[in-house]
């Protein structure tokens, strides 16, 4: 039995986050090992990649972690998990959090990836685009807070098919806050 594991992940000062990133980390390797143990292909070499980047805004620090995954078939699996990390808090925040302090940031942020989605070429199925933005928590539940704005992840099969690939979109933090100031 051939694996390739590559794992890439940050340590930070904050032992909340850490811990919270390396119980992640660890369950991704563990459920890799569980499914490559059970080598259904022969003369497969099965793999796992995981790569991370970073962002800050005011006092949030986030990370997104991008997972590949390769356990035959037709191709790998691709999984995008988020952390949101409030430093002044010590926690972790969800999109729930901000929905309590902002309550029409589902609306908001569901017409707003519409929009950008719309003009992109590679949305070829507006059903599945309409259903993958729909006002739900679900649907935005993998964001993290960047420089210029809510920046939004769409995993495969969310808002198109597997073929075009996963998407990403940035809500700037003036709409959101601009469209919360107007609905009052």
């Amino acid at each position: 039995m051939n694996n390739g594991i590559q794992v890439i992940y940050p340590r930070t000062k904050y032992s909340t986050l850490n811990k919270e990133i390396y119980l992640f980390i660890q369950k991704q390797i563990l459920n890799f090992m569980n499914v490559a143990k059970e080598a259904i292909q022969e003369n497969i070499i099965y793999t796992l990649d995981i790569s991370h980047d970073e962002y800050f805004y005011q006092n949030y620090l986030s990370f997104v972690f991008y997972s590949s995954c390769y356990i035959g078939g037709a191709h790998p699996e691709h999984n995008v998990s988020c952390f949101v990390y409030d430093i002044n808090q010590d926690k972790l925040v969800y999109i729930s959090d901000f929905i309590q302090e902002i309550p029409n940031l589902l609306e908001i942020l569901s017409k707003e990836s519409r929009k950008k989605l719309a003009a992109n070429a590679n949305i070829t199925n507006l059903s599945m685009m309409l259903e993958g933005t729909k006002p739900i928590i679900s649907n935005f539940s993998h964001f993290v807070l960047a420089p210029t704005g809510i920046m939004i992840f769409f995993p495969e099969y969310q808002v198109a098919p597997y073929s075009s690939g996963a998407f990403k979109v940035v809500i700037p933090y003036s709409i959101v806050f601009h469209k919360e100031k107007d609905s009052n």
